[in-house]
């Protein structure tokens, strides 16, 4: 099982990525991933999923492939944030933090 600092690394690394099928794939693997971090944790399920700032950067990088990117949106802008922080921790015991970047904007 992937870490979430892993994970939030994946997330940035994709920011750079040009290949839609790629990044769609991969979102894919990382979403199986974030689902495993759920598992005997409550009040984590599909909102928890969703809305997660890692989650929220791959939808960014699938909407800015597509061409239906909200420039400046402060959600996104958030979720980078956030998922900076998540790729720099020490350890792995981000989960206890239960903002995201939707619960604010």
């Amino acid at each position: 099982m992937k870490t979430i600092k892993q994970l939030a690394q994946e997330a940035l690394d994709v920011q750079d990525a040009c290949n839609l099928s790629g990044v769609i794939h991969s979102w894919s693997r990382a979403i199986g991933e974030l689902w495993k971090h759920t598992e005997g944790v409550p009040r984590r399920g599909t909102a928890w999923v969703n809305l997660h700032p890692i989650n929220q950067l791959w939808a960014d990088k699938v909407a800015s492939l597509t061409n239906t990117q909200t420039l400046g949106h402060d959600g996104v802008l958030r979720a980078y944030a956030r998922v900076t922080e998540l790729a720099q921790m020490e350890d792995d015991h981000e989960c206890t933090r239960p903002e995201t970047a939707a619960q604010h904007g």
